[in-house]
Parts: structure tokens; sequence; C-alpha cells
């Protein structure tokens, strides 16, 4: 990583992403996750979770919404606490999603299909809706092709996709 803003220039961006029905054997979706600290002239990769989720989801738009819960409960707030001290001041959150039913559903708060995603995932709709009002987290859209936490819930054969997905998170090879 590298740092070339001042400190007040400074944001973080979390991205989070789920496959959906990856794991062929029992069908459960994976939970992605790449945090990082971003400035016009920044980028400093912090964190990134890949797990496997604990129940069967039944479409992407589930899957991704316990990708977010999760990547927000476990490091996107979290970290605001701390890097708030350590910069002093407020320090902005941007999540960044490539499903835009997922982002629509976690802006409205609503989604009378997925009533029972709290009881089968422990994750509530409301609580991110509200996490993104009062924290003041700004979610945005991601291009499918900038998701950085593509390369925590996908298997990759392509050598082109996969070098693109290190590039991304700021895993590189020197050029001989």
């Amino acid at each position: 990583g590298f740092i070339g803003d001042e400190f007040k220039d400074l944001w973080l961006g979390l991205f989070t992403d789920a496959d959906f029905a990856g794991d062929r054997s029992d069908m459960k979706s994976t939970s992605g996750a790449f945090f990082a600290l971003y400035g016009r002239h920044s980028f400093f990769p912090l964190s990134s979770a890949s797990k496997k989720q604990t129940a069967v989801s039944h479409s992407s738009v589930e899957s991704e919404l316990v990708s977010a819960d999760c990547g927000l409960r476990t490091i996107g707030l979290p970290a605001l606490d701390l890097w708030e001290i350590l910069l002093n001041r407020k320090i902005s959150l941007t999540m960044f999603q490539d499903n835009q039913a997922t982002a629509r559903i976690m802006i409205t708060g609503r989604a009378p299909t997925l009533r029972h995603i709290g009881r089968v995932h422990q994750v509530s709709i409301a609580w991110l809706h509200e996490m993104l009002k009062e924290q003041g987290i700004q979610l945005e859209d991601c291009h499918t092709n900038c998701m950085a936490a593509d390369i925590f819930t996908k298997h990759f054969t392509s050598k082109d996709r996969w070098s693109h997905a290190c590039k991304i998170i700021g895993v590189v090879t020197p050029h001989s």
C-alpha cells in the first residue's frame, strides 16, 4: 500500500461480495470482504475476510445481504472507532456493492420476500438500513469488474481474471 495524501483526505472503503451456492457439496455461499484506507493518492489494504455462510441462501441477493452484514459488523464498524482515534477526526466509510437489488434493499430497509433471513441467517435488513442512515455510511454502486471482494469468494480458472483480481486488492508482481 501507499499513502500520498494528508490524513484529513483519507477515507475507508469496504467491499463485500458473495458467491451464490458456490460450494457444490452443500450449496452454501461464501461471504467475502476487502477493507482499505483510500485517498486521491492513497491505497492501503487493511483487512480481508472469506467465510462460508452457515445456511443455504435461496438467491444471490440473500447471500449478498449476509455478506454485507458480516463485513459491516465484523470489519467496517469496529474499524471506524479505531481510525477516528488514529486520525483524530470523524472518518467516512463507503460500502461498495455490485448487486443493485441488494443495494436497494439496504437503502429502503425492506424486503418482504426475504423475511426469513433473520431466522435463517441471523441477519437484520432493518439493522443494515439503520447503520447506513445513523452511522453516515455511504453505499456506492460498484461495477462487477472492480469488486475487490471477488477474490475472496470466487473460483478462478482464468489466469487473466486471477491477475486482475490480485491487482485490485494491491497484490502485484514486479516486472522482470
